[in-house]
């Protein structure tokens, strides 16, 4: 995975990091919507510890989440040709937790193959 720039989210203290495997990245770098099979998104969140001699900064500490985003038109038709996986500690989440991230990805992203981060420049 390639990884892209960090952010922050102050309001759960968790901070992430999204990554892309080539063909996703090659997509992402040249602008290709939408996004071609093959495409692996993941999200790596947080908890972060703040920093004892910088005030504003901030460590990250225990994982939290892991989810991946996998292009496949014909698999998963349903939902916009993306499949969805999350795990908490290292352990999937239930099958119907899954099936809940279209409908967010589809009211925040529908414009952009429903995926809500951007090429870091």
């Amino acid at each position: 995975m390639i990884p892209q720039r960090d952010k922050i989210r102050r309001d759960k203290a968790i901070q992430w990091n999204s990554g892309r495997n080539p063909t996703g990245f090659q997509a992402f770098r040249e602008g290709t919507l939408p996004f071609p099979d093959g495409t692996v998104l993941a999200k790596v969140a947080w908890k972060r510890v703040p920093q004892t001699f910088f005030a504003t900064a901030s460590f990250p500490e225990q994982a939290t989440t892991v989810q991946f985003m996998v292009k496949d038109s014909k698999k998963y038709a349903a939902t916009g040709g993306w499949g969805f996986g999350r795990f908490v500690n290292g352990k999937p989440t239930p099958l119907a937790e899954h099936k809940t991230c279209f409908a967010c990805h589809q009211s925040l992203a529908k414009n952009h193959d429903f995926v809500t981060t951007r090429y870091a420049q």
